[in-house]
């Protein structure tokens, strides 16, 4: 859906539907922060300056702010004050805007990021490299020491010494339900998913309750019962006792 006025040419959409953005404004662009939320702003030039973006997002003065244009493959670019972009072009349809007078460098997965805040969370980091959050999770690759995996809400700081190296992974945890192993590929589960796991042809009954007991589980859920409408975090090796009960 087009959230711009009608009249406006949503570059985005434009991009996203394969078509050629048309040669005349106004043209509608995205302009996001550091948590990548975007907006929609309103330029009127195809061709814009840093000095422009920075101006349309309301971020004066515009010395105290850096802007990256995100490329079409997710890396950032820094587009500096006095720089171009034509909206025209794939992969100008969104911006970054930061309240920073310097950028931080980190790899993901191998390819050179640069970021213009001290911290990134494990959630935006995922968003850079356009995977799937449930499916999918960012390890911090530690040189010399051990690996951890960053949560998504979790920030990392990016101003320590040395070059932070973040590589994504699909999730594949291992988990025994009726003491059958079982493996699942998202680190929250919810009751039905565990209930399916026990008896893949079960369905929400009149007639028949689940029951669900845990154990072995990390430290936010370490044991428990679970009950339909809940969801419950795993981890390698978790037990699962699933029981059905006949109700009449």
């Amino acid at each position: 859906m087009n959230q711009f006025e009608e009249g406006v040419e949503d570059v985005y959409a434009a991009v996203s539907a394969g078509r050629a953005v048309r040669e005349h404004g106004p043209f509608g662009i995205q302009i996001g922060d550091q948590s990548m939320q975007f907006v929609g702003k309103v330029v009127h030039d195809p061709v814009v300056t840093g000095s422009q973006i920075l101006a349309v997002a309301g971020a004066r003065p515009a010395s105290d702010f850096l802007v990256f244009q995100v490329l079409r493959d997710g890396a950032l670019e820094v587009v500096r004050p006095e720089e171009t972009v034509d909206l025209r072009s794939a992969g100008a349809e969104k911006f970054l805007v930061f309240r920073s007078d310097r950028s931080f460098r980190f790899l993901l997965d191998e390819r050179a990021f640069d970021w213009g805040a001290a911290h990134i969370s494990g959630g935006t980091i995922k968003r850079l490299a356009g995977v799937l959050s449930e499916t999918t999770d960012v390890w911090l690759d530690a040189a010399g020491g051990e690996d951890r995996v960053i949560e998504d809400k979790e920030l990392v700081d990016l101003a320590m010494p040395g070059t932070e190296r973040f590589i994504t992974r699909q999730i594949k945890i291992t988990i025994k339900v009726n003491s059958r192993p079982r493996e699942v590929d998202r680190r929250v589960l919810t009751y039905w998913e565990i209930v399916k796991l026990a008896e893949p042809n079960a369905v929400p009954s009149d007639q028949i309750i689940y029951s669900i007991n845990y154990a072995a589980g990390p430290r936010q859920n370490a044991e428990g019962t679970l009950v339909e409408g809940q969801s419950v975090v795993v981890k390698e090796g978790m037990k699962f006792y699933v029981t059905p009960t006949d109700k009449s």
